[in-house]
């Protein structure tokens, strides 16, 4: 991918003037914004709750929740009580609602920020640098090429202009991430909008005072 963008650019990878690092950082910050765009790999987290607290920060390590519910707590028409839903209130504040009685855990399907890949041999499709499909890669190395041509001044790119259509769409709500997003939904049937689970440790030792 890095040995892609610099050919088809023409940037300089010799000891005196090396800009393939600028690449590589390029490649990653491609990496983060099309998984938090179009949330194509989700892990589950475990998110740890206290008595008597609503509100919480979430680590920065966490870039999008998916099916993030509206916050209103619903039931069935069989049911007496309401399952756990939840908030996002900003991008790093969660609000669990009904508010937890006792202290336990919480868990949310999230997209998680990735390593910054380094070696010739790392891979998007590698757990620890996102777990992204191969058929997706080409989207990062779309977001690579615009800021680059953006940065080389490129007359044939348009500064970049070309690739970012390409990525983004004109308005920044089409192109290839438009395209990767259709294909996420359409791989399985929309989940609940409830995607949190309320759980508590069976082992009274294991819980936060």
């Amino acid at each position: 991918m890095r040995d892609q963008v610099v050919q088809w650019l023409g940037l300089q990878d010799i000891t005196a003037y090396d800009e393939t690092q600028l690449v590589e950082g390029l490649l990653y910050q491609g990496t983060i914004d099309m998984l938090a765009r179009t949330k194509c790999v989700a892990r589950c987290v475990q998110l740890n709750t206290q008595a008597n607290e609503d509100t919480y920060r979430l680590d920065h390590t966490i870039l999008a929740l998916v099916e993030v519910a509206d916050g209103t707590p619903r039931a069935r028409r069989d049911q007496t009580s309401y399952s756990p839903s939840f908030t996002l209130i900003r991008a790093d504040v969660l609000r669990v609602q009904p508010m937890p009685t006792t202290s336990g855990q919480v868990q949310v399907w999230a997209v998680l920020k990735p390593q910054q890949m380094t070696a010739d041999t790392d891979s998007p499709e590698l757990e620890q640098f996102g777990g992204i499909p191969f058929e997706y890669h080409d989207a990062i190395v779309l977001y690579a090429m615009w800021k680059a041509s953006d940065y080389t001044d490129d007359q044939s790119g348009q500064q970049g202009e070309r690739y970012r259509i390409l990525y983004e769409g004109q308005d920044g709500r089409g192109g290839r991430i438009s395209q990767i997003r259709t294909a996420v939904n359409r791989r399985a049937p929309r989940a609940p909008r409830a995607r949190v689970r309320l759980s508590l440790p069976d082992d009274r030792t294991l819980w936060v005072g």
